[in-house]
């Protein structure tokens, strides 16, 4: 089960996944990854579990904003894929750290989110 959900909610744990967009590769690796499907701006991770009347909850993780920085906004490609996903059911969301993931599963869930917060800050203090 994925370490990102709770052990007491295990009904979604294996239908939460993360994908491989992101990062730096060489030009062959980029190349297999086009010819493999990647589409460019896809969110970070994905729940294929639908609630709320909503198909599917798209996270996108960004560092927290700083300013004078771009570091923790969308690029163009990932608004426009946004704006498709949410025309066809999708919850998308973009999150800016452990903290803002956690609220937004939960709020999908429709579960409460305090005491996962809780867990969280215990298990990872520099949250605080």
């Amino acid at each position: 089960m994925c370490e990102l959900v709770p052990a007491d909610i295990p009904h979604v744990g294996n239908l939460l996944f993360a994908v491989p967009n992101g990062g730096w590769r060489g030009a062959r690796a980029g190349a297999q990854m086009v010819y493999e499907g990647q589409v460019k701006g896809v969110a970070d991770l994905i729940l294929l579990y639908p609630s709320g009347g909503k198909s599917s909850l798209c996270l996108e993780m960004k560092v927290p904003k700083k300013k004078g920085s771009s570091a923790g906004t969308q690029k163009p490609h990932q608004i426009e894929w946004q704006a498709l996903v949410e025309k066809y059911g999708s919850t998308y969301v973009v999150c800016h750290g452990l903290i803002e993931f956690i609220k937004a599963v939960c709020d999908y869930l429709q579960i409460n989110s305090t005491k996962y917060i809780d867990e969280a800050l215990n298990k990872y203090p520099l949250y605080r």
